[in-house]
């Protein structure tokens, strides 16, 4: 290697090397230079959750990042600064950004993320699918961010939620098709939701790829399980062999409780042993407790509304029915896995995002949406023999820890971080 006019030159390969720059030579002509551009771990990421409350994608996202390599990838969150998601990433020790959200604040918003990004040099933007997702992109790109990716949430390939709104729907196509020109990738939560999203936003399929949604895996469930078991369901005055079926959820039509009730009305008339539980609130709460005392199921199906205690109330249930009907644009099944990462058996609605979870007789029931009848005979196949409840849920428990895990969640999500990052030409390189 030798010095020649303020360079030191590789005459074996004519390369020029100055200060990490190489400049590659062909003859006396011509001249390419080449940035080398490294990053060194760990990977810096901006996660932005456009909610302050502990909602499904919210509890998933928490999940995720608790199973994260912390020495590859440093994570922080950007959300709003009052609700229980600060309180639940506080306590999980991940370092939380103040950023607020409004319809009437998206520049102020995008000003303040522009702001963030550049001051803390983030390496990837991750954002969250909803209204504000375009916001994100645009302000990743505004600061100059390597990568950009947005998770998807929904699963609504027709805009139920706008439909009626015409030049909204249009404002809406034209801000995701500049979004998508920015986007480096989409994670879909499942693969109908990423089938939904390629449909509705026209984006290129190789740029979307499915990550399941994962839950804490509740290794230690049989030890933990008594004393909150038994605690909740003295509350409620239930005895302790009663097998008591569970539904959770926002209580709007389109989640289908009315189905549970009026199926609890017939399986109560064979079992008037077994009771129910109604955990969630929402615009339909008094008409399903109205509905509840009609059908006589007055003091044999409670409504709980809201709870934060959702493992107390997990444990203290045997059966978990989601009865969701097609019109909700349900992506997933969170509330699923949950029960089942709890060893609860499972039935469910024979809808698309819960065929990705339940395989009918093998890890939990299917019965065909709105059918009360079919709900009901699911209901009393397990009612009869506890037998079947326990292993419907073991086995449900071993799908959960083989498919729904948060590590391999995170494994995946870290992987696609690098790749995208390599494919930009960055040399990733780990601290000696």
């Amino acid at each position: 290697m030798s010095k020649f006019n303020g360079g030191f030159y590789n005459f074996t390969t004519l390369t020029k090397i100055d200060n990490g720059t190489k400049y590659f030579t062909c003859g006396r002509e011509k001249r390419i230079k080449e940035k080398v551009k490294k990053i060194e771990f760990p990977i810096k990421i901006l996660m932005v959750l456009h909610s302050s409350g502990l909602t499904g994608p919210n509890k998933a996202t928490v999940s995720l990042l608790k199973a994260m390599d912390k020495d590859k990838y440093k994570v922080d969150v950007a959300c709003p600064r009052d609700g229980d998601l600060s309180k639940v990433l506080r306590e999980a020790g991940i370092f939380r950004v103040p950023l607020e959200f409004g319809r009437n604040r998206d520049i102020l918003t995008a000003i303040d993320l522009i702001r963030i990004l550049k001051r803390n040099n983030y390496h990837v933007l991750h954002g969250h699918m909803g209204r504000v997702g375009p916001m994100i992109c645009a302000s990743g790109k505004m600061a100059g961010v390597p990568a950009i990716i947005l998770t998807e949430h929904m699963n609504d390939s027709s805009h139920t939620w706008m439909r009626e709104d015409k030049l909204r729907l249009r404002i809406h196509h034209l801000f995701h098709m500049l979004s998508n020109s920015i986007l480096d990738r989409v994670i879909a939560v499942s693969e109908c939701a990423r089938i939904s999203y390629i449909a509705r936003q026209g984006m290129r399929e190789d740029k979307v790829v499915t990550i399941y949604n994962s839950t804490r895996i509740m290794e230690d469930h049989r030890v933990l399980d008594d004393s909150a078991r038994t605690s909740l369901r003295e509350e409620l005055r239930f005895g302790e062999n009663t097998l008591v079926v569970g539904t959770v959820g926002r209580l709007i039509k389109e989640k289908g409780h009315e189905d549970v009730v009026m199926a609890g009305r017939r399986v109560l008339h064979k079992y008037p042993e077994a009771r129910f539980l109604v955990v969630g609130d929402g615009p339909q709460r008094a008409y399903l407790e109205a509905l509840a005392r009609k059908e006589g199921l007055a003091d044999k199906c409670i409504f709980l509304g809201f709870r934060r205690d959702m493992d107390d109330v997990m444990r203290a249930i045997d059966i978990l029915v989601q009865p969701t009907h097609r019109e909700c644009p349900e992506s997933f099944g969170l509330v699923l896995i949950e029960a089942m990462a709890r060893r609860k058996a499972v039935i469910a609605s024979d809808i698309e995002p819960f065929r990705e979870i339940i395989k009918d007789g093998e890890n939990g029931l299917l019965f065909s949406e709105k059918d009360v009848t079919a709900l009901a005979d699911k209901l009393t196949i397990l009612l009869e023999d506890r037998a079947i409840v326990r292993l419907l849920a073991e086995r449900a428990f071993c799908v959960v820890k083989e498919r729904f895990n948060p590590e391999s969640a995170a494994r995946k999500t870290e992987e696609l971080y690098s790749d995208i990052l390599r494919s930009k030409g960055y040399d990733l390189t780990e601290y000696a």
